[in-house]
């Protein structure tokens, strides 16, 4: 049975953002919601809570060097496939994929169980639960399997125009784990929140499966890698493990840093947190303009192409740039109203530097959806080489702070050496595109002005000492500001809104 042709949902990118954006921000916010209990109900210097968190991050981080290549190989040629009307081929060809991967990661899952001690040894856990990071890391390793078929599901389903239900599809599991820890974390304990933690990975391409399912794809086995759209994928696949390789191997020496500093489940909540508020927002509006962009440069339209680059860029600013901004200036009022004896200070450290970040996972997939996966990665070892090296540097001075210092520093070189590139293959950047970033940065500083305003006003004038009143009025203030700007300004996300209601 052939695969259904793609809906015109394909097309209506700009409409499809703020959907899947506030539908993202409900998987992610459960996700963030559990780190937080969980932070509360163990304790930032639980020794186990603390292996748990570092053993959940090295398969995630395994997977998200394959995870990624997987992505952003696929959907280019899948996409190229389907604009060439070319249905059987890509059938074919997600086939090939599906089989690769579940080889792949099979053999990945395996070596990763058996060289637990050895990813412990160069951990160098300076702790008695040794024993206990290895355990950890042999049950959790398996989620790597679940991670690559949700991935190629929700690809294809991007593909498709169905963002919806990629976008929600670790809301379930969420829940799953905030009910573990609020009714059996006290009986069972770290221990139980691994299992439940890899039972609730598994959830996700489950729930996926009757979505592909009902696009008309069935799966059948195929391993031919002298296959040719299997073949310009691989072409296409090592620069992007190299890419996003380089790009794990700093947050893995990160993570390292921490977990030394005994201090790797305050560093996890603090990316948590920015994930939530923000990096959610950038992976919503790339998994919706990708396949566009991916279509778009198949068919040779650059015109169209350097638009939704644009208004990719716009949306991305138009979002992250508020939310960081709120992040830094509420830092402390959101420790307050958390009730989690964190450091703000990581916390508005990590919201400076992750407005390049956000900006970089766009540059990265305009140039994988040109099929060029080389510049990403050169970006992508020089950031590893910037953000080593300021860790190295600033380690002794700025202790755990150096990490998001380097992690933004790192960010904004990348940026803008993608630009630069970007700028020379795709001549995109024009005066009306820097007119409209122009109306956001306007827009947002007219927010932080409101915010400040807020907090002046709630502790001079009205001496107000509840920093949760003040938290929840500085939010709404700061929000109806930038909103009621962005209206006067007329900038595109909004009138795109305005359109789809009408």
């Amino acid at each position: 049975m052939g695969l259904k042709a793609p809906s015109p949902a394909t097309h209506n990118a700009n409409r499809n953002v703020t959907d899947v954006v506030v539908l993202s921000l409900i998987g992610r916010a459960l996700a963030f919601v559990v780190r937080a209990v969980s932070l509360r109900v163990f304790g930032a210097q639980n020794a186990l809570y603390n292996a748990f968190i570092y053993a959940m991050n090295v398969p995630n981080m395994l997977f998200t060097i394959v995870g990624t290549a997987l992505s952003t190989v696929m959907i280019p040629v899948y996409n190229g496939l389907l604009a060439e009307d070319k249905r059987d081929e890509a059938k074919i060809f997600i086939d090939h994929v599906i089989s690769i991967a579940l080889v792949f990661l099979f053999g990945l899952t395996l070596l990763g169980v058996a060289g637990a001690p050895l990813i412990v040894r160069v951990a160098g856990a300076d702790f008695e639960e040794v024993a206990y990071l290895t355990f950890a890391l042999r049950v959790l390793m398996p989620v790597m399997i679940f991670f690559g078929f949700g991935a190629v599901f929700a690809g294809l389903l991007q593909s498709h125009g169905r963002f919806r239900l990629p976008a929600l599809v670790s809301a379930p599991g969420g829940l799953l784990l905030i009910g573990y820890v609020v009714f059996f974390a006290e009986r069972w304990g770290v221990t139980g929140l691994i299992f439940v933690t890899a039972v609730g990975v598994a959830l996700q391409p489950l729930l996926l499966l009757p979505a592909v399912i009902k696009l008309g794809y069935r799966f059948r086995f195929r391993f031919n890698l002298r296959d040719a759209n299997v073949r310009m994928a691989g072409r296409l696949c090592v620069p992007v493990l190299i890419s996003v390789a380089s790009y794990q191997a700093h947050f893995f020496f990160a993570q390292t840093m921490a977990l030394r500093l005994e201090a790797a489940a305050l560093v996890d909540f603090s990316l948590q947190l920015v994930q939530v508020s923000i990096m959610v927002l950038v992976m919503a509006v790339a998994a919706v303009y990708f396949p566009k962009l991916s279509a778009l440069w198949a068919k040779n339209d650059t015109a169209d192409y350097n638009q939704t680059l644009r208004n990719a860029f716009v949306y991305t600013i138009f979002f992250v740039l508020p939310a960081a901004s709120g992040l830094f200036l509420l830092r402390h009022h959101i420790m307050y109203v958390l009730r989690i004896d964190a450091s703000a200070e990581l916390i508005g450290l990590y919201a400076i530097g992750v407005v390049a970040v956000g900006l970089k996972e766009i540059a990265d997939r305009g140039s994988y959806a040109m099929k060029d996966a080389r510049t990403p990665a050169m970006v992508s070892v020089l950031m590893m080489a910037v953000n080593i090296g300021t860790v190295v540097l600033l380690l002794p001075h700025l202790e755990v702070r150096a990490l998001p210092v380097a992690y933004g520093l790192a960010a904004l070189v990348g940026v803008g050496t993608l630009l630069v590139r970007l700028q020379k293959k795709t001549p995109f950047i024009t005066r009306r595109f820097i007119y409209e970033v122009s109306k956001v940065v306007l827009a947002a500083a007219l927010m932080v002005a409101a915010v400040l305003g807020a907090l002046w006003f709630a502790t001079e004038v009205r001496a107000n000492e509840n920093m949760l009143a003040q938290f929840i009025n500085a939010t709404i203030v700061g929000g109806v500001v930038y909103l009621a700007a962005a209206w006067c300004l007329q900038l595109s996300p909004i009138q795109d809104r305005r359109g789809k209601v009408k």
